[in-house]
């Protein structure tokens, strides 16, 4: 199996790590396990899929100054500091989901249609 496709496997991983975590942090009922949820799950999940993400661009040689690789992972980060504000707060509502999740929806847009730096300017 090309080493590629091994970390796309790895990043895919990490990518179902943050997503589960994140869920688990609004699901759980006890304050110890929504924690757990965001540092033992998605944190590492977040660190897999960067580390994944960052050895995919260099198999491909594509730049990591690209539109959509620094919004990934600028809006990562936003998702997860989001995250870990809503757990430290106490937060379970609605607007707190909404300000980890949406972010990291549009990591997804940005992975998929992969935006760049000519396709703002035109």
């Amino acid at each position: 199996m090309p080493a590629y496709q091994i970390l796309r496997l790895i990043k895919f991983l990490g990518v179902i790590l943050y997503a589960g975590g994140l869920i688990g942090s609004f699901v759980a009922t006890v304050h110890a396990d929504r924690k757990r949820a965001v540092h033992a799950v998605a944190s590492p999940g977040l660190v897999v899929t960067w580390i994944a993400g960052y050895l995919m661009t260099t198999q491909l040689q594509i730049p990591l100054m690209e539109l959509w690789v620094i919004a990934g992972l600028v809006l990562s980060l936003v998702s997860q500091l989001a995250l870990v504000h809503s757990v430290a707060r106490g937060r379970r509502t609605l607007g707190a989901f909404v300000s980890t999740f949406a972010p990291l929806f549009v990591v997804l847009l940005m992975m998929v249609f992969r935006p760049t730096w000519s396709d703002v300017r035109s």
